[in-house]
């Protein structure tokens, strides 16, 4: 439930930081349960990914495609939670076009997804396949070991403050999808419409017949820009910043003086989202 007292929320954010390090893969999981051991765990993560390699061949259609794919799973985790271009990704000379059939193919594997963005903030949430996409990974703890990130993550007071916050959305990604168990269920973030804008929205769930904003951000309610733009367009009054301090609500009035609620959710919660969005959307 939604009522971890807020005397205990370091104890619960500290939990949450350990799992964004060392990921939820069950085998690392187990490993490190048994022996709390990080470099260890290493070991466990190297399997995984060589795995991963290995059956690459049984997915490439010939062999460029191959060359590709190991090429974004040896590169493409330094991506994590980031906008993409498909031509020349990571400095490579492949084009869009075979870059793009790489990783619709490992999407076939679940090991990543590429997420389009909507431009529009009413349902039906249609996403935009000439935009560029946002690079999701199955999991943190592989992007921390593979991208060479474990020790800014687990040096970090506040994993907010990891990576330029890469990390914080790769995991709030996670726990959005962990959400909904239909194998078709993919996530969206907005941009907005006008061209050469930079507004943008880390991610947009539907709830009921509402599209909800979320931003995985700390700081001040007027650092949140983009919120408040995609607010003034929407045909409701509730926001969603997710933030490492205890569950909060904000009443924020946007420029052109709309106002809403901001729902301050600490990252634990993220994955009974629905059961806060239930009790605060009226």
């Amino acid at each position: 439930g939604v009522n971890i007292p807020e005397v205990i929320h370091p104890k619960v954010m500290g939990l949450f930081n350990t799992y964004t390090l060392i990921g939820g893969m069950p085998e690392v999981v187990k490993h490190y349960v048994n022996h709390k051991d990080l470099v260890a765990v290493n070991d466990v993560y190297e399997t995984l990914l060589s795995g991963y390699r290995d059956d690459v061949e049984k997915y490439a259609r010939n062999q460029n495609m191959t060359h590709v794919i190991r090429y974004i799973l040896q590169t493409g985790w330094s991506f994590a939670a980031q906008i993409i271009s498909l031509g020349s990704f990571a400095g490579s000379s492949y084009k869009a076009r075979e870059m793009g059939e790489a990783f619709r193919t490992l999407e076939k594997t679940m090991l990543l997804e590429l997420v389009y963005p909507s431009v529009g903030n009413t349902i039906p949430i249609v996403t935009e396949l000439r935009r560029s996409p946002k690079l999701l990974w199955l999991d943190v703890g592989l992007v921390n070991y593979s991208a060479k990130l474990q020790k800014e993550v687990f040096g970090s007071k506040d994993i907010l403050d990891a990576w330029r916050g890469h990390i914080a959305e790769q995991v709030v990604a996670q726990e959005l999808l962990t959400s909904d168990y239909r194998v078709s269920h993919r996530r969206n973030f907005w941009v907005r419409e006008k061209k050469g804008s930079d507004a943008e929205v880390d991610f947009i769930i539907q709830y009921e017949n509402k599209v909800i904003p979320i931003e995985v951000k700390s700081g001040h309610n007027a650092k949140l820009k983009s919120l408040h733009i995609f607010m003034e367009q929407t045909n409701h009054s509730t926001a969603v910043r997710v933030w490492s301090n205890p569950f909060s609500v904000d009443k924020v009035k946007t420029p052109s003086g709309k106002e809403f609620d901001l729902l301050n959710v600490p990252f634990y919660y993220i994955g009974v989202l629905d059961a806060i969005l239930a009790k605060y959307i009226k």
